[in-house]
């Protein structure tokens, strides 16, 4: 496994660096001596992070602290943008980290914004960018201010969402947690296009849009990752672990985590158990 290194990546007194991926490069499992914020600004594909597994998509946000193993895998077209910063070498910000996490580490692993804040933080990502090559007396100060700035609107993002979103975007982001809370039901997707006040055919384009997977695709990766904690976290039977994440049959359960995964759900277990 790889281990990151700041000296690699922070040049002339840089505490903060943004690097745009377009796309995300296939890159082995690694950890690294720096924290870590991952901007997804569009495709799709999955995240494993100590053993456990996430779908990302567009407008998704993660925090990794320093010695977090994780790696990207089943990329389609994902594009990303990687903040790296050193928050123990911040001057003006001492209490960022703190403001992070409570944002973005959550029991789902990521936090998901809507477009408008997508937008305000890449553009303050690009400010940053562009300020760490000015390297004047107070680019330093600058660069700080501007992220504390983007720290700030994840977190009002996480604690004040909906004044951001319209009544669409609203109901399209409450359906995607309701199936993320709710994966190992089975799930009339006409039931939920009453439900949640939107049109079928509008359900299957946004929630294709949203997530780069077709409802079924998505729901089914939801149920992979679920499974990938389990077997990562928990002493239960594959057979039971399938079927506590909405499996009627253990082997096309562990067919499809093979297909997902590359390894077999107790390869996976013995693997992420042993790091």
């Amino acid at each position: 496994m790889y281990k990151l290194n700041h000296a690699e990546f922070f040049d002339n007194n840089k505490v903060i660096n943004v690097l745009p991926r377009l796309p995300q490069e296939p890159f082995p499992e690694h950890c690294h001596d720096f924290h870590e914020l991952v901007l997804v600004k569009s495709g799709c594909g999955i995240h494993v992070c100590d053993g456990r597994a996430i779908h990302v998509s567009r407008g998704s946000v993660i925090y990794l602290k320093d010695e977090d193993v994780h790696c990207f895998d089943h990329m389609d077209n994902l594009c990303l943008t990687n903040v790296l910063f050193m928050p123990d070498e911040f001057h003006s910000s001492p209490h960022l980290t703190s403001l992070l996490t409570e944002s973005c580490r959550s029991d789902s692993g990521q936090m998901m914004v809507c477009p408008q804040i997508q937008q305000q933080a890449e553009l303050l990502l690009t400010q940053i960018h562009d300020e760490n090559d000015r390297q004047d007396a107070y680019s330093s100060l600058m660069v700080e201010t501007l992220f504390s700035q983007l720290a700030v609107l994840l977190w009002r993002d996480r604690q004040l969402n909906k004044k951001y979103r319209s009544e669409e975007q609203d109901n399209l982001i409450n359906l995607i947690n309701y199936i993320n809370e709710n994966y190992q039901n089975e799930l009339n997707w006409s039931e939920l296009s009453d439900s949640f006040n939107i049109p079928l055919r509008t359900l299957n384009r946004k929630l294709q849009e949203h997530t780069g997977l077709t409802p079924n695709n998505y729901l089914g990766r939801v149920r992979l990752c679920h499974a990938s904690y389990l077997l990562s976290h928990s002493q239960d039977a594959v057979t039971d672990i399938a079927f506590s994440c909405g499996f009627n049959d253990s082997n096309y359960f562990s067919s499809k985590f093979h297909q997902a995964f590359n390894v077999t759900p107790m390869q996976y277990r013995k693997r992420y158990r042993n790091s």
